[in-house]
């Protein structure tokens, strides 16, 4: 959490709202705040002042007074007494930031505890409305801390966990490395309808975004979706789909791209309830609303109730093996071909929709992990994987006993986030939030999402998401337009299957492990030769274009507002004074012949 100067408080009253300054911060108590939909003000002695706001299914709108327009981070003091995470939505004047999942705290009500609710959001100079709107469960809130925003530079790991890792599983790592923070990876999740014929470039979620944009993803993503289970047999559509996942990974590397498979694991015991011929076939936790749902239940494979100990002559346990072992069989197909994957299994564990996470219980869940982790690894020596941990921020994540494996198990850090339809923002709280609970070494993705971020705002925050990976179906077509499809492919920040090596005129092959990057930023084939893009950068108050052809360039300058605050133009390379703009990250936009051929996050200082 962020830190706070440990001093006593100037009481300020501001348009009758009681609020109190602690060094930096600004606290802004709720009972004060703007009311509705029925949350009210209740009394207790662990409360700030004896008050807090019950929001019941009500919402609270805080009048926030920033000093200067910028970035800040707010943090709130909740509690959450109401049986598991819950969830709120954010809204930062009138406008949906993010989604903010809020931890159990306990049972005796109320319970406080303090929460990085925004990790990074901009806000106007003067007054500005910060709301938390009721989503999804209840929960209390005591105040809200914000907080002048402080950039923390990331110190990414070099090496995989394993570190046995083959030579193209490093040099995928590296070249995710190398990309962070400069660029992102187009990515898109396939179906579940692949057969016999399906091809990289045929199926109906390529063919979309290639016939929206012109371009494909670079990163796709495929599932073990029915790598296991009772019905599973050689011969039938599952093994054709299985069989057509993995012959469209290695397509899609051999053509330079990135292959990642989660895997919806089928209940090991096959426990389903109700009716219907494929109740083997389920992964989902049975509940009110899913009543088909699996009991399987993943406590019953320890001996004590601390699940420290694997029961490891029960027939749970084996069943857990056997599966991980078939699973196991595919992936070692995969590294035969010499193909290394992203790996992102038991995602969204905290949810407590899978069984994986079932009673949204943590630590058999890790357990699971490293058990998996040791037996594909050690076991059957599967040194291709790049295994990716997809955290749901409703933690315990890092705490001992909590969800997360362990560093030494994890070498990416993803997210799943779905925000409403046609709401392309950057995200950046959310990545914010993540980074500030994970630290500044680990890689972090959008490991699913529906709506895309626009790489213009992800620039402009500085939401550094390695990719994003937006699900098939109505999340792909309602949620994205086909004119968004085509402005995020198209984007200079975007990397698409296009810039990789196997369009390149080579390979994988041909990008070397631990030496320069062959891969520059902007550089496009035309016509069979490489023309790189022209660059952006400020060193302090000078902006220096960098032009590798006398074209003639128009460059403008445009604030994390939108608004542009300098225009230059120039033929060929040249450097501009920056006397007069105020510290601060922007966009540099550089045109030729019209048409965008750069966009550069620099930071004036």
């Amino acid at each position: 959490m962020l830190s706070k100067l440990k001093a006593v408080p100037a009481i300020i009253a501001a348009a009758g709202m009681v609020i109190c300054v602690y060094g930096q911060s600004v606290r802004y108590q709720a009972q004060s705040a703007a009311l509705s939909n029925g949350a009210v003000v209740r009394t207790h002695a662990s409360a700030t002042g004896g008050s807090y706001v019950r929001m019941e299914d009500g919402n609270i709108t805080f009048t926030v007074n920033a000093p200067s327009a910028g970035f800040y981070a707010i943090e709130a003091r909740y509690s959450n007494t109401y049986g598991g995470p819950k969830t709120q939505y954010l809204y930062i004047n009138n406008s949906r930031e993010s989604e903010i999942p809020f931890p159990s705290t306990g049972t005796v009500e109320p319970t406080f505890a303090v929460l990085l609710i925004a990790g990074k959001v901009n806000l106007r100079a003067g007054s500005n409305t910060v709301a938390i709107r009721n989503y999804w469960g209840w929960v209390d809130i005591d105040y809200i801390d914000v907080t002048p925003f402080a950039e923390t530079p990331f110190n990414l790991k070099t090496t995989l966990v394993n570190p046995n890792a083959t030579v193209p599983a490093q040099k995928m790592f590296q070249f995710l490395r190398e990309q962070f923070g400069k660029r992102i990876i187009s990515g898109i999740m396939t179906d579940y309808g692949l057969g016999t014929s399906s091809t990289i470039e045929t199926t109906p979620v390529m063919a979309h975004v290639k016939n929206a944009s012109g371009k494909f993803p670079a990163h796709v993503g495929f599932d073990f979706f029915h790598g296991t289970g009772q019905t599973w047999a050689r011969g039938n559509w599952f093994d054709q789909y299985n069989d057509a996942t993995i012959r469209m990974a290695i397509e899609l590397y051999e053509r330079g791209g990135f292959p990642t498979f989660c895997w919806h694991w089928k209940d090991p015991m096959h426990q389903g309830q109700g009716t219907g011929s494929a109740l083997d076939q389920l992964f989902y936790v049975r509940s009110t609303g899913y009543p088909n749902g699996t009991l399987f239940d993943l406590r019953t494979a320890f001996t004590n109730s601390t699940y420290d100990h694997w029961n490891t002559s029960g027939e749970v346990y084996r069943a857990l093996i056997r599966d991980i072992d078939m699973v196991s069989d595919y992936l070692k197909q995969l590294q035969d071909a010499g193909v290394p994957i992203l790996w992102r299994p038991l995602h969204e564990a905290a949810g407590g929709w899978f069984w994986w996470g079932r009673d949204r219980v943590a630590k058999p869940c890790a357990q699971l992990w490293r058990l998996m982790y040791d037996r594909m690894v050690n076991h059957h020596g599967l040194n291709n994987l790049i295994w990716i941990w997809t955290t749901e921020q409703s933690g315990p994540d890092k705490n001992d006993g909590g969800w997360y494996p362990g560093d030494s198990y994890v070498d990416i850090i993803g997210v799943d986030i779905y925000v409403a339809r046609n709401n392309y923002s950057a995200l950046s709280s959310r990545f914010e939030a993540i980074k500030n609970m994970f630290g500044t070494d680990k890689i972090i993705a959008l490991s699913e999402n529906g709506s895309i971020p626009h790489p213009d705002s992800l620039i402009a925050t500085g939401a550094a998401w390695s990719w994003w990976k937006t699900w098939n179906g109505e999340f792909m077509t309602q949620h994205n337009t086909t004119a968004h499809w085509n402005t995020v492919m198209n984007h200079p920040y975007v990397i698409t299957l296009e810039d990789m090596p196997g369009l390149l005129g080579g390979s994988w092959a041909n990008y070397r492990l631990n030496t320069t990057s062959v891969f520059n930023d902007g550089v496009k084939t035309v016509s069979g030769s490489a023309v790189r893009a022209p660059q952006a950068l400020a060193r302090g108050k000078t902006l220096r274009v960098t032009s590798f052809d006398n074209s003639d360039l128009r460059i403008r300058m445009v604030n994390v507002q939108g608004r542009t605050v300098k225009s230059f133009s120039t033929k060929g390379s040249a450097d501009f004074s920056l006397k007069n703009v105020p510290a601060g990250r922007y966009v540099v936009e550089i045109k030729k012949s019209g048409k965008r051929v750069s966009a550069s996050s620099v930071i004036v200082k």
